[in-house]
């Protein structure tokens, strides 16, 4: 009698349990009032950022395989970096109405300041005026002249793959759940698959062309918490992929970017990009002023 009671306790269990299982469109819907939560949370977020950029041979790197187990293709084999840069910024991701903004501030390149690391970004925002984006716009803009390689990139964001399920947003994609199921920080993750189906596409080439996204979201299915990103943008021209972890931070109180691993192809060169970027000494800002959450013209 006691063997036949634990089974059927065991079959109500699984069929409770079973029962509690949301869908897709749940698991999406809680991503999204996650996002929309999220920006709530700060103006102005500031950090550190450690930014690794080579460019390789293609006959030695990965080919461009940035996967869930080898993220980076293999980042750590130097032997076919032909050339190398290490950036240090002070890295600042600014909210909107509807999203965000990142801007990145190089102070030190291989070892050599530039110019001193004065937080001058988040002074910008934090006392802002009329021409704060402006003044931290002609900064990023400075700051993109240290990147190497031919591909002239701007997605190279660590919360941008986060807005494809902002509110505003979430309706230009299409989401399927793949298996099995992963692990991110000790938190069994859904792994969602995205495409971007809405037109004009939100990302363009420099030569205007519409540049589809595709890519994965890690989500903690119960609470929508983002834990993992993947991005991928790609044509016959050419080929970015871009995955970010994410890691809580208990300062602050946020789950917050801990790296970002990238990869191009510009289908013209012989040789590949990689970038690996890592972030710390976050610091979040409440402005209680429209000039921040305006967005420009």
């Amino acid at each position: 009698m006691r063997v036949t009671l634990i089974c059927f306790v065991g079959m109500l269990s699984a069929a409770a349990a079973g029962a509690q299982q949301p869908d897709i469109d749940a698991v999406v819907a809680r991503a999204t009032q996650y996002v929309a939560d999220y920006e709530k949370r700060f103006s102005v977020l500031a950090a550190q950022e450690e930014y690794v950029q080579e460019i390789r041979w293609q006959s030695v790197a990965s080919g461009g395989n940035l996967s869930r187990t080898n993220p980076g293709g293999g980042f750590n084999n130097t032997d076919a970096v032909q050339k190398r840069q290490v950036l240090r910024s002070d890295y600042l991701i600014v909210a909107l109405k509807g999203g965000w903004m990142p801007f990145r501030d190089v102070f030190e390149v291989n070892g050599r300041y530039v110019h001193e690391s004065e937080d001058r970004l988040a002074r910008l925002f934090t006392r802002p005026t009329s021409t704060s984006f402006q003044q931290a716009s002609e900064i990023m803009r400075e700051s993109t002249k240290y990147n190497i390689g031919s591909v002239t990139r701007t997605i190279n964001i660590p919360t941008l793959a986060l807005l494809f399920v902002h509110p505003d947003i979430v309706k230009r994609f299409e989401f399927r759940r793949e298996t099995p199921d992963d692990v991110v920080a000790e938190r069994t993750a859904w792994v969602v698959a995205y495409r971007e189906s809405g037109r004009p596409t939100l990302i363009k080439t420099t030569r205007g062309r519409d540049f589809p996204l595709s890519g994965r979201l890690w989500i903690d299915p119960q609470t929508g918490t983002i834990l993992k990103t993947d991005l991928l943008a790609a044509d016959p021209e050419v080929r970015a992929q871009v995955t970010v972890t994410m890691r809580e931070d208990d300062d602050i109180d946020m789950w917050v970017p801990a790296v970002m691993e990238e990869y191009y192809k510009d289908a013209r060169e012989s040789r590949d990009i990689f970038g690996r970027a890592t972030y710390d000494l976050y610091r979040r800002f409440q402005v209680n002023t429209e000039e921040v959450r305006k967005p420009p013209q």
